[in-house]
């Protein structure tokens, strides 16, 4: 049997998670509520449950100053929030679960049923010192990767491109070393957005800031320690864009 709680100030919502969890999970019971920070921490000591939902912005400030008074968590977390560009960031770099109200029954499944799949301890451990980490730097961010072999945490900043092989990515860092991930560049686009990188090519993104000098005649653009990489003709104004603004 799992067990969890919520930490909400919201009714509404607490109403909402409690009869989509009881209607489809009949192994996971349910022990309470809390409004605040101070009642959250109070609740979380005497019911010690497997997993929270936690409302980022409660009637007494952030959740997460409740964590901070776990520093080695028991418990698993699903953050519950309103859109916050940078909480959302975080969350997404730190590969950590999180739900955007308004929110839907099946995004509430899906995360329990992937929460709850969750053992690694330390791997989990990972992601919440990265998503703090994330959550507190303005500028300099990390990013949490996962394969068959262990789960990684690298610097935004040391990510000179990334490679597209169908479903799978591979990561090119600074180091010298190559991750490769089960998931598309796509999907990698999508979460670096905003962060100086360009899709350069189907097979390519590029972080922009490591950008050594453009080919304009050979279509190809050379990056960090003069690795050279191809650029589509649809990408180029872009790319033009951004050096032009450097000037």
């Amino acid at each position: 049997m799992n067990t969890y709680v919520i930490i909400e100030d919201d009714t509404n919502t607490i109403d909402k998670l409690k009869n989509i969890v009881t209607n489809n999970f009949s192994n996971i019971i349910f022990l309470g509520y809390a409004p605040s920070i101070v009642t959250g921490i109070e609740l979380i000591k005497t019911t010690e449950p497997d997993f929270i939902f936690l409302d980022v912005n409660l009637e007494d400030g952030e959740s997460f100053d409740i964590l901070k008074q776990f520093p080695n968590p028991e418990f698993k977390v699903i953050f519950v929030t309103s859109y916050s560009k940078y909480a959302v960031e975080a969350f997404k770099f730190s590969a950590l679960d999180f739900i955007l109200k308004p929110f839907e029954k099946n995004d509430i499944v899906e995360v329990v049923k992937k929460i709850i799949a969750e053992q690694d301890r330390e791997d989990y451990m990972q992601k919440i010192e990265t998503f703090f980490y994330n959550f507190n730097s303005t500028d300099k961010k990390k990013l949490v990767l996962k394969n068959l072999d262990k789960t990684h945490v690298v610097a935004i900043d040391d990510i000179i491109y990334i490679k597209s092989d169908n479903n799978y990515s591979t990561f090119f860092l600074k180091n010298n070393k190559e991750i490769v991930v089960s998931k598309t560049i796509k999907s990698f686009e999508e979460k670096l957005k905003g962060m100086k990188f360009l899709r350069s090519h189907q097979s390519y993104l590029v972080n922009l800031s490591l950008i050594q000098s453009f080919d304009k005649k050979n279509d190809t653009i050379l990056v960090f320690d003069s690795v050279e990489l191809p650029i589509s003709q649809s990408k180029k104004p872009y790319l033009v864009d951004f050096l032009n603004q450097l000037g």
